[in-house]
């Protein structure tokens, strides 16, 4: 090959040169105003995190867990079975608890048949002193018609025979009638005495001198209250012991998924000791913490871009719900009481929620990493 059939490559020209280095330069200037203007109308945050509201399945007694198979991601149903704690001794005074009801039930319904049957004997015991006592005085009335009438014969008869007109037989005839009279009426009051006596006593049980088989009603109204009383205490301490058997089962409190579980079945806890964490899949929000100097163009209201860097090709929206009012620095464990006098100012964060409005929000959880674009140009 000759060194005339070589051809060497043409360099670019200057003007080529000339004309990248000024697109390249445009394509910066086109760069750095668009970043100016987002600067100007979104504030950013790459320190943002998927939060939800984390609950804590506690067992409010002691005991042996014997039925726990939760496990970690699973879905709970409100109302759903978390763990069953030992129950046997619950169970056994449980059922004697209700018999003990059963057996005070009895017992006023007992009370209330006999004061039935008590109030049937009083008011037949009431009516027959009633009656007694009636006649009683009807033959008091007559024996001092006679006694009346007897003394009224005896004077007429005396005063005839002082004047001779009758002989002594017929007035000591009038006057042993008189006093004959007189004794009836005596006996008759008495006999009224005795069944005003009687009917009295047929108030407080007594039926002519002697007790009836039944109390007064009113002791028996008495003794269904005890009978009552007794009834409502054994009934409180069987539900007592319901409630009791009911928290021996440890329900799940709102429907979601469990995070972590703390317990392993057979172990023994106490009560208060957490079982287990869970959070509603459907209350999730984001967290981002915002340079103060930037919170004074935050509302609610506005729309934001959300990144979740577990799944960055997925499409996130949201939009600011609440702007919190103090900063995160306030609520560490060991705020710096700055005791020398040297004070470095630095930038504080307020934390901002944002309510997930799009997007696939069943593929992620809380903990997640996430950036957020807030868009305050709409202001």
């Amino acid at each position: 090959m000759t060194s005339s059939s070589f051809v060497s490559p043409r360099r670019p020209s200057r003007r080529l040169k000339l004309a990248a280095l000024a697109i390249l330069a445009l394509l910066c200037l086109v760069w750095m105003a668009f970043a100016i203007a987002h600067r100007l109308t979104h504030v950013s945050a790459q320190d943002a995190r998927i939060m939800a509201s984390q609950v804590t399945v506690s067992s409010r007694l002691d005991g042996w867990v014997t039925d726990f198979t939760i496990t970690e991601g699973d879905h709970l149903n409100q109302g759903d079975t978390v763990a069953r704690l030992y129950s046997e001794p619950e169970q056994r005074r449980l059922a004697s608890l209700e018999a003990e009801v059963a057996t005070r039930q009895a017992k006023v319904d007992y009370e209330r048949t006999r004061l039935a049957l008590g109030e049937q004997q009083f008011q037949g015991g009431l009516t027959i002193t009633g009656q007694e006592l009636d006649s009683a005085k009807a033959a008091e009335q007559a024996a001092r018609s006679r006694l009346t009438s007897a003394r009224e014969d005896y004077k007429r008869t005396e005063a005839l025979y002082k004047k001779g007109s009758i002989s002594k037989q017929r007035r000591d005839q009038d006057y042993y009638a008189y006093q004959t009279a007189r004794a009836e009426y005596q006996r008759a009051k008495q006999e009224v005495a005795v069944s005003r006596s009687q009917a009295d006593n047929a108030h407080v049980g007594f039926l002519n001198g002697v007790q009836v088989p039944l109390p007064p009603p009113e002791v028996m109204r008495s003794r269904i209250k005890v009978a009552e009383n007794e009834l409502a205490r054994a009934r409180a301490d069987l539900e007592e012991e319901q409630v009791r058997m009911r928290d021996l089962r440890v329900p799940s409190p709102i429907a979601g998924v469990v995070n972590k579980t703390l317990v392993d079945q057979g172990e023994y806890v106490s009560a208060g000791q957490p079982l287990l964490m869970m959070h509603n899949p459907d209350d999730l929000w984001v967290e981002a913490n915002i340079k103060e100097t930037d919170i004074g163009e935050l509302h609610p209201g506005q729309p934001v871009a959300i990144t979740v860097d577990a799944y960055p090709d997925q499409h996130f929206a949201g939009e600011v719900r609440i702007v919190g009012r103090a900063a995160t620095s306030q609520f560490a464990l060991l705020p710096d009481p700055n005791p020398s006098g040297n004070f470095t100012k630095i930038t504080q964060r307020i934390p901002v929620r944002i309510a997930l409005t799009e997007g696939p929000v069943e593929r992620i959880g809380p903990g997640m990493m996430v950036e957020v674009d807030i868009d305050i140009s709409g202001d």
